[in-house]
């Protein structure tokens, strides 16, 4: 049983990865912000946060080492909007970070991936049950999306009914290893995340692909509770709690991946 300051509120996939974790009661409570400036050094593809004097360091004492310049300023920002305590389960970005640098289950590339596969049994979009009007619904926002996906793997990718898991050949399992082995390691961890969150490898990859945006993909998650509230009603605080929390999960995840594949050259100005 890994120890209270290594539960999955500081490393967000833990519980994903079938970790045991220990009770909340033993996980350590909200510190109080210590420091006043948050600063971010380095150069290329090593970039440090500066916390006042301190070097920011991961739960396993390593000095935190971010290869992409605006993801250490994102991760710099978390700190800086930190009021008066640090919430470690409010900071996405940092807690991804950490999880890549620790890797505290000694996971390879291959490894996050295969994990992510598992989910395409599962995937969310692909389950359809339920009233007339309902799967009209489900028809009407989710096929052309399973179209896409289709199209751009050159697969078949079908919906099942029932509860029974869906059916997914290795041709297609295989298409989707390709596809998130191209991406490097801390981008394979942010796209673990979204796909956690949301529960469908399909919708994940749609966001990262800019076909759909962060809140379409929330809201194609959870378009049974979506359907639920129209007709029933809500309790405002729960489901708006529910959907505002999935949305900055998914939305650190997308960044995540962003930071992690976009390559920006700076050219310096001619004197002459």
């Amino acid at each position: 049983m890994l120890p209270g300051r290594l539960a999955r509120k500081t490393y967000p996939f833990l519980s994903q990865l079938q970790v045991t974790v220990t009770s909340c009661r033993s996980m350590a409570e909200a510190r109080k912000r210590f420091y006043r400036n948050v600063g971010v050094a380095g150069t290329n593809d090593s970039y440090e946060i500066n916390l006042d004097h301190r070097k920011l360091k991961t739960p396993l004492g390593k000095v935190l080492q971010i290869p992409h310049y605006g993801l250490a300023l994102a991760v710099a920002h978390e700190w800086t909007a930190v009021q008066e305590k640090i919430h470690p389960s409010l900071m996405h970005l940092t807690g991804l970070s950490f999880t890549v640098t620790d890797n505290p289950l000694h996971s390879s590339k291959w490894d996050v991936v295969d994990k992510m596969l598992d989910y395409l049994e599962t995937d969310t979009i692909l389950y359809r049950e339920g009233s007339d009007d309902f799967m009209e619904l489900l028809e009407r926002e989710w096929d052309p999306l399973l179209e896409w996906f289709n199209t751009k793997f050159n697969v078949n990718l079908t919906p099942c009914n029932g509860i029974c898991g869906a059916n997914i050949p290795v041709e297609i399992r295989e298409a989707v290893r390709r596809y998130f082995l191209s991406y490097d390691i801390w981008a394979v961890h942010g796209f673990f995340y979204g796909v956690e969150a949301i529960k469908s490898v399909v919708l994940a990859i749609a966001a990262a692909e800019r076909k759909i945006s962060v809140e379409k993909a929330v809201y194609l998650s959870r378009i049974e509770t979506e359907y639920q509230a129209s007709r029933w009603g809500s309790v405002e605080w729960a489901h708006d709690l529910e959907k505002y929390d999935l949305q900055s999960r998914f939305s650190a995840a997308m960044i995540f991946i962003q930071f992690n594949t976009w390559n920006a050259t700076v050219k310096q100005k001619s004197n002459e």
